[in-house]
């Protein structure tokens, strides 16, 4: 007899999300192709739960599904290695980054997204995450909010028509599963044509010819141009801290707003045009920059730390999403403001959250690509 909705599927991917990322990291021989595969069995299951279709035992079900995938993904790559085979000889390597305005237009759809929730009221924001999200039963969402279930069906009806017509307001036709394959992409594709590069969470440090010393934080990219007339960087994406040699040449960062000049000096650039100075002398668009008296806590990123001292969570969030893979949502707005202090270590990712959890009562839902924070 069948005795487990589909809906329970989610619920059961998400317990054993670790034991099927191990499971098929040992059939791909690498564990990014397994998450790859972990991410496509998840959206397969969401298809799975839309038709209510019943499943006997939730974890063999899932099991198989990701084998069968990851079956797939192989064939597929041993068809394109033998089509590479049979060239003439001629070797094309393929730019393993998404192209330029396919990442922009993610990053755009998914900043509409967030939109969208923000202006849904909180009952309806929480019901449409726990139920789409979290895969919560709209029983269960009931009992989490302390409603009725006709009033959860009520939220979430309204939650969706109000995100899909704000979607189709802005032009953009795709839905949230088709969005959150988006940001896969977006947050896998760091800027690899770049003369120096770091995945998310990877830092890296590098000496430039002229003796300057540049550390590399998560997900960052760096060109150099260096000409008989300045000794010229472009910070092509997020976070770069600079120890400059002396020159004759001045030194400057371009960045996506104005240009960064630093003497003998020590200093942060963010792409966004963010500039912490520690010490020497810099200038933003000609205008001095000031010595920051905390400039250590700012830049503890350089030593594999994030310090923060009564940072709004929803601040402490956006800078935490730098350092992983995926998004973190804060499903309760309310909870943006709240005043977040402590010390977090770079160099064990999950433990960023756990951290927020342990300290001040909040529930982490984690899902691939996705933590929602309540």
């Amino acid at each position: 007899m069948l005795t487990s909705p589909a809906p329970g599927l989610l619920a059961s991917f998400q317990e054993h999300y670790d034991d099927l990322l191990r499971f098929l990291t040992r059939r791909m021989s690498d564990r990014q192709r397994a998450a790859d595969v972990a991410q496509e069995t998840y959206l397969k299951l969401v298809k799975i739960d839309a038709q209510a279709v019943p499943v006997l035992h939730a974890r063999s079900f899932i099991f198989r599904v990701a084998g069968n995938l990851a079956i797939d993904a192989l064939r597929r790559e041993r068809r394109i290695a033998a089509c590479h085979d049979e060239g003439e000889g001629v070797v094309n390597v393929a730019c393993q980054a998404p192209p330029p305005e396919a990442a922009l237009l993610a990053h755009e759809r998914l900043q509409i997204l967030d939109q969208a929730l923000l202006q849904l009221p909180a009952n309806a924001r929480q019901a449409l995450l726990l139920n789409r999200v979290e895969g919560l039963t709209q029983r269960q969402v009931a009992q989490r909010l302390g409603v009725s279930e006709s009033m959860v069906a009520k939220y979430i009806g309204h939650a969706l028509r109000h995100c899909r017509g704000w979607l189709k307001q802005a032009g953009v036709a795709a839905s949230v599963a088709a969005l959150m394959t988006a940001l896969v992409v977006w947050q896998q594709a760091p800027a690899l044509l770049a003369d120096y590069h770091t995945g998310v969470g990877e830092r890296r440090v590098i000496t430039l010819a002229d003796g300057t010393r540049v550390t590399l934080n998560s997900a960052s990219a760096l060109d150099v141009a260096f000409d008989e007339h300045e000794r010229r960087v472009v910070l092509v994406a997020g976070e770069a801290l600079f120890e400059t040699a002396p020159g004759a040449r001045p030194f400057v960062v371009e960045t996506a707003t104005q240009p960064v000049r630093g003497d003998a000096a020590r200093f942060s650039v963010r792409r966004d045009g963010g500039v912490v100075l520690a010490q020497g002398t810099a200038q933003v668009g000609g205008q001095p920059v000031a010595v920051a008296s905390d400039a250590s806590t700012q830049m503890a990123w350089q030593r594999g730390k994030l310090i923060f001292n009564g940072r709004p969570l929803g601040q402490v969030l956006e800078e935490l999403e730098r350092y992983r893979h995926g998004r973190i949502v804060l499903s309760n707005s309310q909870l943006a403001a709240m005043e977040v202090s402590g010390v977090f270590d770079l160099d064990d990712p999950q433990a960023l959250l756990r951290t927020l959890e342990q300290r001040y009562g909040l529930t982490v839902t984690y899902l691939p690509w996705l933590a929602v924070v309540r």
